[in-house]
């Protein structure tokens, strides 16, 4: 769904080590996982996380739209996603399960997985 592929995108770690195609390819299946996972979840659960998700993304796009850089735009949407994390009641729910989630499929992706490795042969190597 188009409103996960926002919020999702705007919550992908902007890791140094991965160039735009990777970076690319991997926000696509990150998305495309935390859009299958909410699919499976109970009525109830998807009901909440889509209607709040509707609102997240609409009110994400409006922030970071005068942003410039994507970097300005990241920053300005983790702000955002901080601050509505602190709501009690389910605006800050959906915002962790969305966070959680992505944070677990970005690191899960095997780009993401090969260079993680790879760094940490270089820094043991170094020792």
């Amino acid at each position: 769904m188009a409103f996960d592929r926002v919020i999702v995108a705007t919550m992908t770690p902007m890791w140094p080590l991965l160039d735009g195609e990777e970076k690319a390819a991997v926000v696509t299946e990150v998305a495309r996982e935390v859009t299958r996972a909410l699919a499976v979840a109970p009525f109830h659960i998807r009901l909440a996380v889509k209607s709040v998700s509707i609102l997240l993304s609409l009110w994400i796009v409006l922030i970071t739209v005068g942003a410039g850089s994507p970097l300005a735009r990241a920053l300005r949407a983790d702000k955002f996603y901080r601050f509505l994390q602190r709501l009690p009641g389910p605006v800050g729910s959906v915002v962790r399960v969305y966070r959680a989630m992505t944070l677990l499929a970005f690191y899960e992706q095997t780009p993401v997985a090969a260079k993680l490795l790879s760094a940490r042969r270089a820094q043991n190597s170094r020792v």
